[in-house]
C-alpha cells in the first residue's frame, strides 16, 4: 500500500511539473539580420507568441532556419517566457560572372539559365552548395563536347558589407581527337560501311577534316552514329542486333580519346504471314495490304512496317475514325528465321469537330485564316482536310510557322477541339531608302509593298523608284477573297521611264503610263486561273544609233504606241511551305497577247516549274525549268523590249546579267525570242550559325540560254555550277551566290560573284 502511494504522489509531480513547463511564449526576439527582413524570418519559424514552449521548439527553430539556406549559425535561447533568436546570414551575391569561355559549348544563353537553375543571379543568397554544383554542370557540359582537360577557378571576394562576388574563369583547353575508331563483331557489313555512319571519326583527309571536324570528339555526335548504326541493323531484318558495349579510353594528356564499339549482329529475319483483323471497316484485307511496303518473304524492315502503319492510320483517320488503334503484333517464327505480323485495327468512334479556334495572329484577321481551313465546326474529323488547311495557310506567306493543336472533350469522346497556332511573320514593308540591282544599278526609292494589308490578306503595292535608268510611279491593289467563291479582283496604275545605255552611248527611253484590271477564278483546290487586261501608252525616243539599220530601225520609227494587252494566268501550288518549302511543286503558265485594238500585236509564252523533293531532315531537292517563247504575229514585231535576256540571278548564275543571248552589232544585248533554263539545287538550312532560321545555303547547277528565233541548238547552251546563300532579312530577301561557268563560249562576260535583293530559295 505503501508503494503505490508513492508511485502515485511520483505520476502526479511529473504531471505537475510538465503543466509547468508548458508556459506559452510571450514574444520573439531576432537578433544578427543585417539584408533579410525580420518578418520574413517570422514567416519560416515554426511557432509564433502564444504557442506553448516545449523542450524540442529550440531544436525545431533551428532546424527550420537553417533549412532556409540564408543562414550559417542559428543560435536558440528561452528565458523568461521570450525566444531569443541569434542569426548569422550567408552573404548575398553582389555579382557573379563567367568569363573566358567561347562559343564552342557555351553561350550567353545557355550561362544564364544554367546560373539560374541553381538560383545564382545577383540580390541572392550565397549557397556554396549551388556553386559547387553549378561548376559541374558546367564541366560535364564541356566533357560532353570532348573538351575532357577543362578547368574552371572560382574568385570570391566578401565585402565588409557581407557582400560576395563570384567569377568563374573558364580555361577550355583542346577538345579532344579521335586517335582510333573502331567496331567489332559485324559480319554482315564491313567495318568501313559502318563506320561511314559516324559524322565523327579518324582523321582521313587533312583538307575534308579542316572544314569537318570529323576527329573532333563529342558525346551527342557519337550516341547519333550509335543511333543510325541501330537503324541500319533494325531496318535489314536484324532484329536481335544489339550494340554489347562502347568503350573509350583517354591518353594521359586527355587530348586523344580511342573509341572501341562491340556489337551482336544476330540473325537476319525475313516478314513471313501478313493478316490483318479487327474492325477493318470499310476497307478489306486486299485494300490494307496493297498499302504495305513490306510483303511476305522480304527482308523485315522496321521504318517499312511505321510507315505502312501510318499510310493505314491516315486511310482511316480521312474518313473521320481520328482515334483507330492500330497494333502490330508479331510472332516470331526461330526455325525459318521469320517474323509473322498481325496487324489489329480497332476503329473506335467516328469523331466530329467541336470548336475550331485560332491563337497567335496578332495581326492577320480570324477571317482570312478561317477561309483557307477546309473544316467546319460540327462536321467530321478528315486528315486531309487537315493537312491541306495547314499547307493553304503556310503557302500564305503571312506566317513563319503554323502548326495544329488538337483536345479531346472529356465528357464527349467523340469531339475534338482543333486549334491553329500560327506565328506571325514579316508580309511587307515600309521602304524609304538606297538599294542596288544588278540591271539598274543604285536606284532610290519609297513606298510600301505588303501583301497582308492590315492583316486582311488584301496585296497592296504602291512604290517610287528613281535610278539613271529606270524611273517607275506605281499602284496595285489585289483582293485575293473577292467574294465567297474565292473570285478575286485586282486593278493598278503606272507611269514608267526606262533609259537603257547597255547597247549604245545613246540607246532607247521609254515613257509608259497606263492602268490595268484582273480577275481570278479557282479551278481546284491547289490550281486557279487569272485573266487582266491592261492598256499602256509608250513614248519611245531612239538614239541615232539604236535607230539605225541592224539595230531597231523599223520600231524606231515610231514616237507614240498603244498596248492592249491581254494576260492569262494558270497557277498550280502544292508547295508545303511559302518561303522554304521542302516539298510539292509550282507550275505556272503565263500568256500576254497584245491586242489588235491596240498598236501592238504579239505573243508571249512563259512556262514555269519548280519542285521540292526533301532528301533527309537537312537536305531538299529544287528543281527549276522555264521556257519562254515570244514572237510577233500580224504584220508586227515582237516590241524588242520584251524580249528575254540570260544571264545573272534568275537565269545563268556565273554570266553576267542581260549578257547571254544575240547581241548588236557592237557586241551589246539584244535579246531573243526563245529562252531555255533549268537549274538543280541541293538547299540546306545553316545549323552551324545561331539565329539562322532564315537562312539557307545551297549547291547549284544552271544550264540554259537565250535565242534569237524560236529555235533549240543545244550546241550553245550554257553551264555553270556555284554555292548561294540566301537570307531573308527584314528588308526582304537578299541573296549572294558564286558561281564557276562550266560551259561558255569566247566573249561571253562571266560573273563569279553577285549579290541581289528579291532572292531566295
Amino acid at each position: 500500500m505503501k508503494n503505490k502511494i508513492i508511485q502515485i504522489s511520483i505520476i502526479i509531480g511529473l504531471l505537475f511539473s510538465i503543466q509547468v513547463a508548458a508556459t506559452p511564449i510571450k514574444n520573439i526576439e531576432l537578433s544578427g539580420l543585417d539584408v533579410i527582413p525580420n518578418s520574413t524570418v517570422l514567416s519560416y519559424l515554426p511557432v509564433n507568441a502564444g504557442d506553448e514552449i516545449t523542450g524540442e521548439t529550440s531544436d525545431q527553430i533551428i532546424k527550420t532556419l537553417f533549412a532556409t539556406g540564408f543562414f550559417s549559425d542559428v543560435m536558440v535561447s528561452i528565458e523568461n517566457d521570450t525566444v531569443y533568436v541569434a542569426l548569422v546570414e550567408n552573404a548575398h551575391i553582389k555579382y557573379i560572372d563567367v568569363l573566358n569561355y567561347s562559343d564552342k559549348v557555351l553561350n550567353s544563353d545557355t550561362v544564364n539559365s544554367t546560373l539560374g537553375a541553381f538560383d545564382l543571379s545577383s540580390g541572392k543568397v550565397y549557397n556554396k552548395r549551388s556553386l559547387f554544383e553549378t561548376i559541374s554542370a558546367f564541366k560535364a557540359m564541356y566533357i560532353a563536347e570532348g573538351f575532357y582537360n577543362v578547368e574552371i577557378e572560382q574568385n570570391i571576394d566578401l565585402d565588409l558589407q557581407n557582400r560576395i562576388g563570384i567569377e568563374l574563369v573558364i580555361t577550355e583547353g583542346k577538345r579532344a581527337k579521335i586517335g582510333s575508331m573502331n567496331i567489332n563483331g559485324s559480319i554482315a557489313y564491313p567495318e568501313d560501311e559502318l563506320l561511314d555512319l559516324f559524322d565523327i571519326g579518324v582523321a582521313d583527309n587533312i583538307i575534308v577534316n579542316f572544314f569537318t571536324d570529323k576527329d573532333r570528339y563529342t558525346d551527342k555526335a557519337l550516341n547519333k552514329g550509335l543511333e543510325k548504326l541501330r537503324n541500319l541493323y533494325s531496318n535489314n531484318g536484324y532484329l536481335d542486333f544489339s550494340v554489347s558495349s562502347v568503350n573509350t579510353s583517354l591518353s594521359d594528356d586527355k587530348e586523344t580519346i580511342n573509341i572501341a564499339i562491340e556489337v551482336t549482329e544476330g540473325a537476319q529475319y525475313t516478314l513471313g504471314n501478313l493478316t490483318f483483323s479487327g474492325n477493318l471497316g470499310n476497307q478489306s484485307a486486299d485494300d490494307l495490304l496493297a498499302l504495305f511496303s513490306l510483303n511476305s518473304g522480304a527482308i523485315f524492315d522496321r521504318q517499312q512496317l511505321v510507315n505502312s502503319i501510318q499510310k493505314i492510320n491516315y486511310l482511316y483517320a480521312d474518313q473521320g475514325y481520328a482515334h483507330v488503334d492500330i497494333n502490330p503484333i508479331t510472332e516470331e517464327d526461330s526455325a525459318s528465321n521469320s517474323i509473322h505480323l498481325n496487324v489489329n485495327v480497332t476503329l473506335n468512334k467516328k469523331a466530329y469537330i467541336n470548336r475550331i479556334t485560332i491563337t497567335g495572329n496578332t495581326r492577320t484577321q480570324d477571317e482570312v485564316i478561317r477561309r483557307e481551313i477546309g473544316l467546319s465546326e460540327g462536321g467530321l474529323y478528315s486528315a486531309s482536310a487537315i493537312s491541306d488547311s495547314l499547307n493553304k495557310l503556310r503557302r500564305l506567306g503571312f506566317f513563319s510557322n503554323v502548326t495544329l493543336q488538337t483536345s479531346r472533350l472529356a465528357d464527349t469522346p467523340d469531339k475534338i477541339d482543333l486549334n491553329f497556332v500560327v506565328q506571325e511573320t514579316k508580309t511587307g514593308a515600309l521602304s524609304a531608302g538606297v538599294s542596288h540591282s544588278q540591271n539598274f544599278g543604285m536606284s532610290f526609292n519609297a513606298g510600301i509593298r505588303e501583301k497582308n494589308f492590315l492583316g486582311s490578306g488584301n496585296t497592296l503595292n504602291a512604290e517610287l523608284q528613281y535610278s539613271e535608268t529606270y524611273k517607275k510611279l506605281s499602284f496595285y491593289f489585289e483582293n485575293p477573297y473577292f467574294n465567297n467563291e474565292k473570285h478575286s479582283i485586282n486593278y493598278g496604275l503606272f507611269a514608267s521611264s526606262i533609259d537603257d545605255n547597255q547597247v549604245s552611248q545613246d540607246s532607247y527611253q521609254i515613257n509608259s503610263t497606263g492602268f490595268s484590271f484582273g480577275y481570278g477564278v479557282p479551278l481546284t483546290e491547289n490550281t486557279r486561273l487569272n485573266a487582266k487586261l491592261q492598256y499602256s501608252n509608250n513614248s519611245i525616243a531612239c538614239g541615232s544609233t539604236f535607230a539605225s539599220a541592224g539595230y531597231e530601225l523599223a520600231q524606231c520609227a515610231y514616237d507614240s504606241r498603244n498596248e492592249i494587252k491581254l494576260n492569262l494566268n494558270w497557277t498550280e501550288n502544292t508547295l508545303n511551305h511559302y518561303m522554304y518549302p521542302t516539298e510539292g511543286a509550282s507550275n505556272t503558265l503565263n500568256i500576254d497577247l497584245g491586242l489588235p485594238l491596240g498598236d501592238y500585236q504579239y505573243i508571249k509564252i512563259d512556262a514555269n516549274h519548280r519542285s521540292y523533293k526533301q532528301l533527309n531532315n537537312s537536305l531538299t531537292l529544287k528543281l527549276t525549268g522555264d521556257l519562254g517563247i515570244a514572237t510577233g504575229y500580224g504584220s508586227e514585231a515582237l516590241p524588242f523590249y520584251k524580249r528575254y535576256f540570260g544571264g545573272g540571278s534568275g537565269s545563268v548564275r556565273g554570266f553576267k546579267p542581260k549578257t547571254l543571248g544575240p547581241v548588236y552589232p557592237n557586241g551589246n544585248p539584244k535579246g531573243g525570242e526563245f529562252s531555255i533554263l533549268g537549274s538543280a539545287n541541293i538547299i540546306s538550312p545553316i545549323t552551324f550559325i545561331d539565329d539562322s532560321e532564315n537562312m539557307r545555303m545551297s549547291v547549284f547547277v544552271d544550264v540554259g540560254n537565250v535565242y534569237e528565233n524560236i529555235s533549240l541548238d543545244l550546241g550553245e547552251l550554257r553551264m555553270s555550277a556555284g554555292v548561294a546563300f540566301a537570307y531573308m532579312s527584314p528588308i526582304g530577301a537578299i541573296g549572294i551566290y558564286t558561281a564557276l561557268p562550266l560551259l561558255k563560249k569566247s566573249g561571253d562576260v562571266t560573273e563569279d560573284f553577285a549579290v541581289s535583293l528579291g532572292t531566295g530559295f
